[in-house]
């Protein structure tokens, strides 16, 4: 590294106060940290990142220029320019634990989720009342069997998916896909990928008690 006189570089005033503390002394000046990008600082990049993810997921599953103009409050303008640019990357959604991971470590866990119980025709539980985790390997011996449902014979029964799974009385049961859940025990799977919905109310305990151990879905 080359050095640099300091009489040569810096104002005699200030070269006399530098001089009280390192007289004498070769020393490094670091350069000024870069300042923090628009939103850096305030997290609002990230939730405009977010945001911008969703819309992207929900118009790659179906909803229109419009809807999502409506459910956002953006214009149609907006929307196009979101859905259409090439600087969002989103995962691909399917079915899959594969998927469900991606969407998982890209934050967005419970867009997965949405798309998910919207082809199966059921509605998310509401947000107010349940609070989701992250994808998480959970024993099967945990969950009750509720409906009694039975595995399915056809060849295309199984399919690499995660469960989705209610936490509420202090007990874990199975919210939807109970004949897939039903296949995993034929199947003697000892611990399988899930999304849980936990009931704020009891999410105190489902952490003390489960959610420090579960597996996460990495």
């Amino acid at each position: 590294m080359k050095y640099e006189n300091a009489k040569d570089i810096l104002p005699a005033s200030l070269l006399r106060e530098v001089q009280k503390y390192a007289e004498g002394k070769a020393i490094y000046i670091p350069k000024r940290e870069r300042s923090k990008g628009w939103g850096e600082a305030s997290g609002c990049r990230e939730k405009l990142n977010k945001r911008n993810a969703l819309i992207c997921s929900r118009y790659g599953a179906g909803a229109g220029i419009m809807e999502l103009a409506e459910e956002f409050f953006l214009s149609p303008e907006s929307i196009k320019k979101i859905v259409y640019g090439k600087k969002i990357k989103l995962p691909e959604y399917s079915p899959t634990i594969y998927s469900a991971k991606q969407y998982s470590d890209a934050g967005i866990g419970e867009e997965w989720v949405r798309i998910y119980l919207d082809n199966e025709g059921m509605d998310t539980p509401d947000g107010s009342e349940f609070f989701l985790s992250e994808l998480v390997k959970i024993p099967l011996r945990l969950i009750e069997d509720g409906t009694g449902a039975e595995a399915k014979e056809e060849s295309d029964a199984y399919t690499d998916k995660p469960l989705i799974i209610m936490f509420e009385g202090h007990r874990f049961r199975s919210f939807c896909g109970e004949e897939y859940l039903a296949l995993l025990r034929k199947e003697k799977k000892n611990a399988h990928w899930a999304f849980i919905f936990v009931s704020h109310k009891e999410y105190s305990y489902y952490l003390n008690n489960f959610g420090k151990q579960f597996q996460r879905g990495k």
